[in-house]
């Protein structure tokens, strides 16, 4: 009844397809275009959670060390309509997103078997948040259920884009990036809505686990599938 009298007060399309929209606890997208999202297909590394055609074991990158956290899971493949969804989720305000997704978050949390009790947003550069108004990692991070500290983690440097840079290039532009503002948990669960190359949740890790924690664990939305 609720959502009969919003579709004629407020009509809403779906941000993917342009369908109306009949069902408001979907947000801005249609039932069937979220439908569609793919979920991150099995087997993946243990560690890091790369799909690949056979995964004994770690793969390569989490074998020589690129990644410092200890753990991470993605929810879907950043293909369409899962682009579409974010890029209107970051950059059109389109934050009642953050419900439908953290509340898949939520539920990925249990059946992956995270252990951390503090959820930790990837941090914005304070530049950043200024022109965007909101950190979309912090939004989905308020979904899990889980205490969230949006202040331990502070980004010290407004870095460029990491697309089409080399390994060794992602490594400088990140370098010293984060600072850790007191003494962290033993264990954290990093969020953040994308994982890219992992580069950023490399560093990220790495300067919590200087600062004492023992454990850092990454949960994202989506997975990119390029090899790092």
């Amino acid at each position: 009844m609720v959502d009969a009298i919003l579709n004629l007060v407020f009509p809403q399309s779906c941000v993917v397809c342009s369908s109306r929209i009949l069902q408001r606890r979907w947000s801005v997208a249609c039932p069937d275009c979220w439908a569609k999202l793919e979920p991150v297909p099995r087997p993946f590394c243990p560690q890091c959670g790369m799909p690949a055609p056979v995964i004994e074991g770690p793969c390569g990158p989490c074998r020589r060390g690129d990644h410092a956290f200890d753990f991470a899971r993605s929810l879907f493949l950043f293909t369409d309509p899962m682009r579409a969804i974010l890029h209107h989720f970051k950059y059109s305000g389109r934050v009642s997103l953050a419900r439908p997704l953290g509340r898949q978050l939520r539920e990925h949390l249990k059946e992956e078997g995270f252990r951390g009790c503090m959820a930790l947003p990837v941090p914005l550069h304070r530049a950043r948040l200024r022109e965007r108004g909101f950190n979309q990692a912090e939004l989905l991070a308020q979904q899990l259920g889980l205490e969230v500290d949006r202040s331990l983690l502070r980004r010290r440097k407004n870095t460029p884009s990491q697309t089409g840079l080399s390994r060794s290039q992602r490594a400088l532009n990140l370098s010293a990036a984060f600072e850790v503002r007191r003494t962290p948990p033993d264990c954290v669960i990093v969020v953040d809505d994308v994982y890219t190359t992992g580069a950023t949740l490399h560093e990220i890790a790495k300067t919590l686990k200087r600062s004492g924690t023992s454990r850092v664990e990454v949960l994202t939305v989506a997975r990119v599938l390029r090899q790092e």
